[in-house]
């Protein structure tokens, strides 16, 4: 018998949880072994998996609030369905509070016994009678951290970086889930014609290569198994157009898996040159070449390279390079919120892409130019190690690239060679690019 989608989304939880598994692959891993699934309820199931993960920490401190068991002492499996059941009574307009209720007492018979169904049934009811009048903490982080659900580490570190009320723009916007934002192949079509063939399609305003949509399923698309499409955001995008690549220069993607950018850097090229795609992992590296040859990309050279460790052989070869190094991945919570419990406050990521970005800097021509890029809003990770990089490297200096950009996202920083966009206020993923020129004679 087929399973239902919170029975799934249950047991996808329970694998995140408990067996370490990350949300988008758990997720992608059970739409694939469960192709019976109407469209609706792949929708569905997918969206009280991240919804689940996304509000963890303020589904748990209602649990704890409501509960006579104490968290830890809960069987995992209830635990679960509680935190499903409390969900789709707090944030789901769409679901009644009946089947809501209803539906977690039955996965409690079927997970735990009688006497578990009967603590799943009063504790819903406990939180659906108060849902109205819920109490947080009054101390600001502390509540902060209980109302949108983050580590309290990381509110008190945005608060001190970017004050309260931003921090609290920032937290509301993280927990947004994000449109559809498709780069149309124009290797192979234009945006115009794309959006003929995606009724919810529309234009986005912040690149000329970019649509947006919504209720779109892109893996089982037409445009999509024919390399019309890919899946980016505008951030990411803008980093390929920031480098400025031309036909038939030689461009690095240091950090290149899954290739969304490489092939980018590719269309921009008019599929003409050379591109050396770079990545740690040697299972990723056949992603870049699934991509490239879906999109119908054969200039690029997909490697298994660690961009920490320096290769000699490729001093000053490269005309551009894209440097997307690892980072905290502090800016696309919204996309993957399991980040948020992944990450701690000891993370420091900055030695490693420090030197991914000094051996950028030597495979670079004299007179080249390099995009070095995150996907986090962390200055430790961004503008303060460009103003390290430059300090220590006069032989490069910034380059101005606002004129690259959409009006909307010219901010002064781009004059100065940097740029960080942030969810609740650019509606794009948390990016940050620098844009860097070697001098010639180097």
């Amino acid at each position: 018998m087929a399973e239902t989608a919170r029975v799934l989304a249950m047991q996808t939880l329970y694998q995140i949880e408990y067996e370490g598994a990350y949300a988008n692959l758990a997720v992608k891993h059970c739409l694939a072994q469960n192709p019976g699934l109407s469209s609706v309820d792949r929708a569905f199931f997918t969206g009280l998996v991240y919804g689940v993960v996304r509000y963890r920490l303020t589904l748990d401190y209602l649990i704890t609030r409501y509960s006579r068991i104490k968290l830890k002492k809960i069987s995992k499996y209830i635990l679960m369905i509680l935190r499903l059941g409390i969900y789709q009574l707090l944030y789901l307009d769409k679901i009644p509070d009946s089947a809501a209720v209803n539906e977690s007492v039955r996965m409690a018979k079927r997970y735990g016994h009688s006497a578990s169904a009967g603590y799943v049934n009063g504790l819903l009811r406990a939180v659906l009678r108060e849902r109205e009048k819920l109490v947080f903490p009054e101390e600001t982080i502390a509540r902060l951290s209980v109302q949108y659900s983050y580590p309290e580490w990381l509110v008190e570190r945005w608060i001190s970086q970017f004050g309260k009320d931003f921090c609290e723009a920032l937290l509301d916007a993280g927990n947004r889930e994000p449109e559809l934002c498709l780069r149309v192949n124009t290797l192979k079509t234009d945006r115009e014609s794309l959006m003929k063939k995606i009724e919810s399609a529309r234009a986005s305003g912040l690149c000329a290569d970019a649509i947006l949509c919504d209720g779109f399923d892109l893996a089982h698309s037409d445009v999509f198994r024919e390399g019309l499409v890919t899946a980016q955001d505008i951030g990411a995008m803008l980093a390929s157009c920031v480098l400025k690549p031309e036909p038939g220069e030689v461009v690095y993607d240091m950090c290149a898996a899954p290739g969304g950018k490489t092939t980018h850097i590719a269309q921009l090229m008019q599929n003409r040159g050379s591109i050396r795609a770079f990545d740690i992992h040697a299972h990723k590296i056949e992603l870049i070449r699934q991509n490239a040859s879906r999109l119908g990309i054969d200039m690029i050279t997909a490697e298994e390279k660690d961009a920490s460790l320096y290769d000699a052989a490729l001093s000053q070869t490269a005309d551009k390079i894209l440097a997307d190094v690892p980072c905290s991945g502090l800016g696309i919570i919204r996309r993957k919120p399991d980040i948020k419990w992944n990450k701690t406050q000891a993370d420091d990521l900055s030695a490693i892409q420090m030197q991914i970005l000094e051996n950028a800097a030597d495979y670079l021509k004299p007179g080249g130019e390099l995009v070095y890029s995150t996907c986090t809003v962390e200055p430790a990770e961004n503008e303060l190690l460009i103003e390290a990089f430059l300090k220590k490297h006069p032989e490069f200096s910034a380059v101005d690239f606002t004129e690259i950009l959409p009006e909307k996202l010219q901010k002064e920083t781009a004059a100065s060679g940097y740029l960080t966009l942030y969810p609740n206020v650019d509606e794009t993923d948390g990016f940050f690019i620098a844009k860097l020129r070697k001098g010639v004679g180097v």
